[in-house]
Order: structure tokens, then C-alpha cells, then sequence
């Protein structure tokens, strides 16, 4: 352990690192899945389609949403989005991540 930095802070080091929520995590993923399928992403459209299928994917598996009707909807919606990226639906998924991300808004004023 880095005793400099404990002395200097207070905190040990996994202290100073933010730790993310899966809704936070969840809300990352829709933006950047949002710029991967975005009309100018031209060069390799399909390509952009598919790694943000992915990532979504990663994210969804850790996001239990509990009593949190805004953060249900948001889920509900990216998994949607999931499935028109893996058939190469772009506008209908863009349609539903711009939903997801509006929800997750909405569960950010309803969280503790």
C-alpha cells in the first residue's frame, strides 16, 4: 500500500475511486451506444451497431432495478434497443436509447 498517499489523504486508495451504480454504468453505456449509431458514424455503421449491442448487453446483466418504475422503463428500453441493433435497425434503436436515457433521468430524481 502506498503509505504517501494514505498520509497525504486519509483515504486508502480504493477510497478515492468513485464507485459507480449500474444504473450510473447503465446510463454511460446508452450515451456512448447513442454516439456508436448515430447518422454521421458513416465509416462503419453496422460495426458501431454491434459493439453497442454488446456493451449494452454487459450493462443490462448488472442493473437490477427494484422499485424504481423510471430505471424498469429505462431497462426495458435498452433491451429493446438490443434487439433493432442485432438486426441493424439503427433509427428504431437510437429512437429507444434516446427513451432509456430520458428514463434514467427520470430515476436519477428518484434516487436516494
Amino acid at each position: 500500500m502506498n503509505t504517501d498517499l494514505v498520509s497525504r489523504t486519509g483515504l486508502v486508495p480504493e477510497q478515492m475511486i468513485p464507485q459507480s451504480s449500474p444504473a450510473d454504468v447503465l446510463e454511460t453505456t446508452v450515451e456512448r451506444a447513442l454516439v456508436s449509431v448515430r447518422p454521421s458514424n458513416l465509416a462503419d455503421p453496422l460495426g458501431g451497431a454491434l459493439l453497442a449491442e454488446e456493451s449494452l448487453v454487459n450493462a443490462l446483466r448488472r442493473v437490477e432495478c427494484g422499485s424504481d418504475g423510471a430505471l424498469a422503463q429505462a431497462v426495458a428500453c435498452a433491451e429493446a434497443a438490443c434487439e433493432h441493433l442485432r438486426y441493424g435497425e439503427l433509427q428504431e434503436a437510437r429512437l429507444l436509447l434516446v427513451a432509456a436515457r430520458g428514463q434514467l433521468a427520470r430515476a436519477h430524481t428518484t434516487r436516494p
